[in-house]
This record gives C-alpha cells, structure tokens and sequence, in this order.
C-alpha cells in the first residue's frame, strides 16, 4: 500500500475534494427538497451518484498494481461501482434534463422519452456480467486494470446521454436575453475535460470532480439565469 505515485495521491486528493465539496452543496442547498420537486429531488440524486463515483474510486487507485490477498477483488468491485454510478448519473443528468427544461407533467410524456435509456438499462446489466466477461475492464491477475473491448463504446454511449441533456439546455435558452444568460460551455466543460483527459492521458481521474462542477452549475446557474430573466422582464413591464 506504500509507494503511491504523484497521480495516485493527486487523484485521491481530487476525489476526497470532492466528496467535502458535494456534501457541502448538497447540506447548504438542502432548502430546495422542501419544493418537492421533481428537479430538484433528480439534483440530489445526480449528487449522491457522483460522491459514490469519488468514493470508488479512491480505493481502486490505492491498490492498482499492488499485490496483495484480495485486492485483485478489490480492484474490480471499486471500479464497477464506479461505472455502474457513472452509467446511472448519465442517465439521470438527461432525465433531470427533460424534467428541468421541458417538462414531464403527464405520464404519457414519461412514456415518450423511456426508450431513451433502454441501452443505459442494458448497459448497467452487462457491466455486472463483466465482472466475469471483462468486455468494459478487466483486471489481471497482478492486480492491473485494463480497458476491455466494448469500453469505447460504453463511454460513446455516456457522453451521448450528456449531450443529449446539454442540447436540450441550449434549446431552452433560445428564447431568453442573451445578456442573462450563463455561456453554456461553462456547463460543458468540466465534464467533458474530465471523461477525455483521464481517457486520452491516463493518470490523474478528473471524473467524478468534472460531473459534480457541471451538475452543480447547471442547476444553480439556470437557477440563476431563471430568476435574473424574472427580474429584467418585471423592469421591462
């Protein structure tokens, strides 16, 4: 367990950040489940995804490439937390997407946008298979992870469903002031630096902090967009 590299501790130090970072917002914004709604309740569970992802993947940092009894074990329950959380917060960020932006009133809506997540559905099915598959990752016998062949795919997949919330977003933004409004590259951003970087990189995992900076920013900001659009169309009356 000795022996960490610079990336390790950096990674570790990231995700421990960002577990105090998200229990902060998620305490301090507490007030909002008292609205009972369906956007926020999705808003707390993007949250709690996200510190599940930042938990499991502190361990498996600790012990990758580490021999030891168990940890081989370890290794591989760590990392499909992971992406069954990160499988689960992609297909949430879209739902809270269309709950936030457009709107799911009546069940007929709910039914209209369900086979979007069928493939995420499945996903998370095959990544419980792949623990004895090892087509999204598998870790050898020396305790190293390695990517398996349908992990491109899986993360294609991933970033379809946030692209997908991110163009219903800019969508919802077409008819506001422009002078109001958030660039929405500010919302992208770190998510998406923090799924390539890792990716093309390797080393530090930057995931779980760039999913809870976008989450955060994209409730709270249209929050505030929402509220300044108020207060300019009142002064314009």
């Amino acid at each position: 367990m000795y022996g960490l590299s610079v990336e390790n501790w950096a990674t570790i130090l990231i995700d421990g950040s960002t577990v105090f970072l998200l229990l902060g917002v998620f305490l301090e914004t507490s007030i909002m489940r008292k609205r009972n709604r369906e956007d926020d309740k999705l808003f707390f569970i993007l949250l709690f995804l996200d510190i599940i992802m930042a938990l499991a993947d502190i361990p498996a940092y600790l012990i990758d490439k580490r021999e030891f009894p168990g940890g081989r074990i370890i290794n591989i329950a760590s990392m499909t937390v992971f992406y069954v959380a990160m499988a689960f917060l992609c297909m949430a960020f879209l739902h809270y997407c269309i709950v936030r932006f457009v709107g799911m009133d009546s069940s007929v809506s709910k039914k209209k946008h369900t086979p979007f997540f069928v493939p995420g559905l499945l996903v998370e099915v095959l990544l419980i298979v792949n623990i004895f598959a090892g087509f999204f990752f598998n870790v050898d016998e020396n305790n190293y992870y390695h990517h398996g062949i349908l992990y491109i795919p899986f993360m294609v997949m991933m970033f379809a469903y946030l692209i997908a919330g991110f163009i219903i977003i800019a969508r919802y933004r077409t008819g506001m002031d422009k002078k109001t409004l958030i660039p929405v590259w500010i919302y992208v951003l770190p998510v998406v630096v923090g799924l390539v970087v890792p990716f093309v990189f390797g080393g530090i995992s930057l995931t779980s902090i760039g999913c809870g900076m976008s989450i955060v920013f994209t409730h709270l900001g249209s929050a505030s967009e929402l509220v300044q659009s108020d207060v300019k169309g009142g002064e314009a009356a």
